[in-house]
C-alpha cells in the first residue's frame, strides 16, 4: 500500500487554523456572513448606547458570544480534521502491515 493521502486533510487543517487565529485576533473576515451581520447589529447597538452614556450589557454579551462561538467552532474543526487525518494514516499503516504479513515471508 502507498502512503496515506492526507493532502485534503492538511488543506482543511491549514484553512481552519488560519480562521481560528483570525477569530482570536478579532478579524471579522473569518466569521460567517450571518455572524458578521449579528456582530454589526450588536456593535451598532453598543455604539448607539455609548453615545447616550448608557450601558448595553446584553449587546456586549452578544458580541462576546459571537466571538466565543466562532472560536469554539474553528477549534473543533481543526481537532476533527486532525483526528480524520490520523485515522487515514492509521488505516494505511494497518493495510501495509496486513499486506506484508500475508506475504510469503
Amino acid at each position: 500500500m502507498a502512503k496515506a493521502n492526507t493532502r485534503q486533510f492538511d488543506n482543511v487543517i491549514a484553512t481552519a487554523s488560519r480562521k481560528l487565529e483570525a477569530v482570536r485576533a478579532r478579524q471579522t473576515w473569518a466569521l460567517t456572513p450571518g455572524e458578521q451581520a449579528r456582530l454589526a447589529g450588536a456593535g451598532a447597538l453598543v455604539v448607539a448606547k455609548a453615545t447616550r452614556l448608557k450601558s448595553s450589557p446584553r449587546a456586549e454579551r452578544a458580541v462576546r458570544q459571537i466571538w466565543e462561538n466562532a472560536e469554539a467552532r474553528y477549534a473543533a474543526e481543526v481537532r476533527a480534521a486532525e483526528a480524520a487525518k490520523q485515522k487515514a494514516i492509521d488505516e494505511a499503516a494497518a493495510a501495509k502491515v496486513a499486506k506484508k504479513s500475508s506475504g510469503w515471508w
